[in-house]
């Protein structure tokens, strides 16, 4: 039994409310207390300088007018298409990795934060090559993030930190784990992302998801939210592999998929 494996059996143990899908209100209740009454204004900040973002080509209020206009745009239609369905769980994912739908993801997430109607909170579920932290400027030092929540060493409150922005709240993951599988299937996992869509009806969660071709993470996770949204890189990603991607998701509600890294003139 691999190390994640038998931290997770013995979270599930030591934790058995936790784990009885039948029990919803008993569940509900030992979530609420690490999840709700988490107010956005008293989260630890953890704020890089602006040069930082930039450099990580995140959304600033020095960038370019045609970025901040493309990720309202994004925003807008994400909005058309899932407010009035009560759809709030969005994963972002690309076909292969490298893509550059962390960025995406990152900037979306920052986006809806902007708008007066909603919050927004950033999930890192990357847990193979976790990006948010580094990108973001967060997860300092290696502090424990979303691996160990899921292993039951932290509750989900020691982990949020809000990156400077009012209205984001992010959870990141701050160790790779080549045992992502096992994590992203556990039980911990869907609950928390049941809660985390239950909690507030104003709130979009975005999840930052490893790529889809080669790895079943992705594939799995994308039966755990509401939508999901592809991103592919123009000049790199194949129409071969954007295919396979639409026929792995399936049943899955994909959103829209992305043009990122636009180089056409």
């Amino acid at each position: 039994m691999s190390k994640i494996a038998k931290a997770l059996k013995k979270a599930q143990v030591e934790r058995p409310e936790d784990v009885h899908i039948g029990t919803r209100n008993r569940s509900r209740s030992s979530m609420g207390k690490a999840w709700e009454g988490q107010s956005y204004k008293n989260m630890p900040v953890q704020e890089a300088p602006d040069g930082h973002l930039e450099k990580n080509r995140l959304l600033t209020d020095g960038s370019a007018q045609h970025i901040r206009d493309a990720f309202n745009v994004l925003r807008a239609k994400l909005f058309q298409n899932t407010r009035n369905k009560g759809l709030n769980s969005i994963m972002v994912t690309s076909p292969r990795r490298g893509e550059g739908k962390t960025i995406v993801a990152i900037n979306l997430a920052m986006s809806i934060a902007r708008d007066a109607r909603h919050t927004a909170l950033l999930v890192d579920t990357n847990l193979r090559w976790p990006g948010v932290a580094k990108t973001l400027g967060v997860c300092r030092g290696g502090e424990a993030g979303l691996e160990d929540y899921l292993v039951g060493k932290v509750e989900p409150s020691e982990l949020m930190v809000n990156p400077g922005i009012e209205n984001l709240v992010v959870l990141p993951s701050c160790q790779a784990t080549s045992e992502s599988a096992d994590l992203i299937s556990s039980f911990k996992m869907q609950q928390m992302v049941r809660e985390f869509k239950r909690q507030s009806s104003d709130r979009y969660v975005v999840f930052d998801c490893p790529h889809l071709l080669d790895m079943p993470d992705s594939l799995v996770f994308s039966t755990y939210v509401d939508g999901v949204i592809l991103v592919v890189e123009e000049g790199k990603t194949s129409q071969a592999d954007i295919r396979a991607s639409v026929e792995m998701l399936g049943e899955a509600h994909i959103i829209g998929v992305i043009l990122n890294k636009h180089i056409t003139q």
